[in-house]
């Protein structure tokens, strides 16, 4: 008997895998990126087909096998992103996890840093796209600040630990966002990414 695992989680990506099945890229609170084979989720009468999508959130329910993880159960989140800017930019940092992660290795700190951009999209519409501009460089800046490619700014240091997004915060960043710009893509450059 394998023991089932629930954690909150992003799915990164998926692809095709079998008749009717999707290798899904999740990154998860508890257990980081993991990769995990979905069998019949591509079929009419599956149930989790609609709580699996890419870039989508939610509570995944795995099983791990001798060689990979297996989805057998899923449950939506209150994490919906209507807007398609708001995907568009969850999308963005989701693929720049993809890169950067390194696999199954657990970090609550990235896993919640994504969470509150998603929660705070979730809240309510940015007013224009210069904030939805500067949400995502704080996102990033943080992401990258905490797997070690940005070292210490004291200008920026606000942005770079634990933070609550706030309407005000985002605000006070949109001078900023130059300078958090110039950070990542040094680090993205350095980095070879």
């Amino acid at each position: 008997m394998y023991a089932i695992h629930t954690t909150p989680g992003l799915v990164i990506d998926s692809r095709p895998y079998g008749e009717a099945g999707k290798r899904l890229s999740i990154f998860t609170r508890d257990f980081g990126l993991v990769l995990a084979t979905a069998q019949g989720i591509r079929l009419q009468r599956s149930k989790l087909r609609y709580h699996a999508q890419d870039y989508s959130f939610g509570e995944f329910s795995l099983v791990r096998g001798r060689e990979s993880w297996r989805l057998v159960n899923a449950g939506g989140s209150s994490l919906a992103l209507p807007r398609r800017a708001d995907r568009e930019l969850i999308a963005r940092v989701a693929s720049l996890l993809r890169r950067l992660l390194p696999g199954e290795e657990a970090n609550p700190e990235l896993f919640g840093r994504l969470e509150a951009c998603a929660a705070f999209l979730a809240g309510g519409p940015l007013a224009d796209g210069e904030k939805l501009k500067t949400l995502e460089s704080i996102t990033v800046f943080g992401i990258l600040r905490a797997l070690g490619y940005i070292g210490e700014d004291k200008a920026l240091a606000r942005y770079a630990g634990p933070l609550d997004l706030t309407p005000e915060l985002v605000d006070l960043a949109v001078p900023k966002r130059g300078a958090m710009n110039r950070h990542i893509n040094k680090a993205l450059k350095e980095s070879h990414l």
